[in-house]
């Protein structure tokens, strides 16, 4: 009877231990299932035709409860010109999550590109498009709906014109067709303006110098208003290595294309200039005498919207006889690159120089070339062209009581 007993008793014992040991077990799952998870975005399985477009989405994870999305490696990759079945993995430590995509046999929708042979042509010149025509799945002829993207045209190289076309259901169809582009600088273009700004005042507290700085100031809320109107016209803003391969003959730019540059780094670009910028999210450079706290500035003004660039170390003072007199056309080849070399590497960057008094001679030209420069600007007055020298790029002086009216036609493309 006693043995009984004591059997008993085990028993619920051990049925308490079991339900205490199993009632977590929920609560845990979802712990895990909410804090240690990752899963693809969107469909796991995807359908598209030949040469259909597969857009990925990507996936989400999380790993402690912490978002871990931008650690996920994502491997695989779909070939929409091949019929089959691909895997895309998404891996986050041990965790793996993974998106099937097949791709069919025939288009949906159908887009035919007529082959007319191999296409190469110059930088500049007209490209003779291949015919084209498009049907949805029903038949309907939907070729009106066919986007072709010229991008390829536009740079030298060998690259791909790009037929799409997308159906009502959302279905898309892309075709390429090979394109080699030759380097060209004889093609009719408007010119690439370059703006040499140098100070920058607030109307509101104008500076005691205002008129004796040879009319090289400009007031902030001039500047945003020149600036708003480049927007308002859609202007793009090319970096330093689009305006050398543009000279290079090596790249179309709209022709609504403009570079903004002050020279000096001085205190009030830095303070009144660079906030124009970022509030008109703007980019311009900064050309910066780096002999006057140089490093100081390029650390403490950082800016997205500011590019720091040699105005030399300590060659913009008199002392040559060329020009207006600037020490540069005087000194030796070595000591000059020596100065450059300096320049750049206080400012972080050799993609462009600014003549100090935009005086030089070929030994400078040489030397600007020998510290690495990509790109140099001086004072003449002009757009800069293709063709042209790019270690001798012209520029477009703005000065103290310009109109806007007056800015437009100094820049708008002619």
């Amino acid at each position: 009877m006693a043995r009984k007993r004591k059997s008993k008793t085990l028993l619920i014992v051990t049925i308490i231990v079991a339900v205490l040991a199993i009632a977590p077990m929920p609560f845990i799952v979802h712990y895990y299932l909410e804090n240690f998870k990752i899963e693809v975005n969107g469909d796991e399985h995807v359908n598209i035709g030949l040469h259909g477009v597969y857009e990925e989405q990507g996936a989400t994870a999380a790993l402690k409860g912490i978002d871990v999305t931008e650690m996920i490696e994502v491997e695989g990759e779909v070939d929409a010109d091949t019929p089959g079945d691909y895997e895309i993995k998404y891996s986050v430590g041990p965790m793996e999550a993974v998106r099937t995509v097949t791709v069919g046999s025939q288009m949906n929708p159908e887009l035919t590109v007529e082959d007319n042979g191999p296409a190469s042509i110059k930088l500049g010149e007209a490209y003779e498009e291949a015919k084209y025509s498009a049907h949805d799945e029903n038949g309907k002829d939907i070729t009106s709906k066919v986007k072709v993207d010229m991008g390829a045209a536009n740079k030298a190289g060998t690259g791909t014109i790009v037929y799409t076309v997308t159906d009502d259901n959302g279905n898309a169809t892309r075709i390429t067709k090979e394109i080699t582009v030759e380097p060209n600088t004889n093609y009719d273009n408007p010119g690439l303006p370059i703006c040499m700004y140098h100070y920058v005042y607030d109307e509101n507290d104008p500076p005691e110098d205002l008129h004796k700085r040879y009319g090289n100031y400009i007031s902030a809320q001039a500047l945003e208003e020149e600036i708003n109107w480049l927007k308002s016209e859609d202007y793009y803003f090319p970096n330093w290595d689009e305006v050398e391969a543009y000279i290079k003959g090596e790249l179309l730019l709209p022709d609504k294309s403009i570079v903004l540059t002050f020279d000096d780094g001085s205190k009030s670009f830095l303070e009144c200039g660079i906030p124009v910028l970022e509030k008109c999210q703007v980019p311009a450079t900064s050309f910066v005498i780096t002999k006057n706290n140089g490093a100081k500035k390029v650390k403490e003004y950082q800016s997205e919207y500011v590019s720091f660039q040699s105005h030399s170390d300590s060659m913009h003072q008199p002392g040559g006889n060329v020009g207006h007199g600037g020490i540069f056309t005087a000194l030796s080849r070595e000591d000059a690159v020596a100065d450059l070399k300096k320049s750049i590497e206080i400012v972080g960057n050799g993609d462009a120089f600014a003549y100090p008094y935009g005086d030089y001679t070929d030994e400078c030209v040489e030397a600007v070339r020998e510290a690495g420069f990509k790109c140099a600007v001086t004072t003449q007055a002009g757009k800069a062209h293709p063709g042209d020298n790019p270690l001798l790029l012209s520029r477009q002086r703005m000065s103290l009581g310009q109109s806007l009216e007056q800015f437009k036609a100094m820049v708008a493309p002619r």
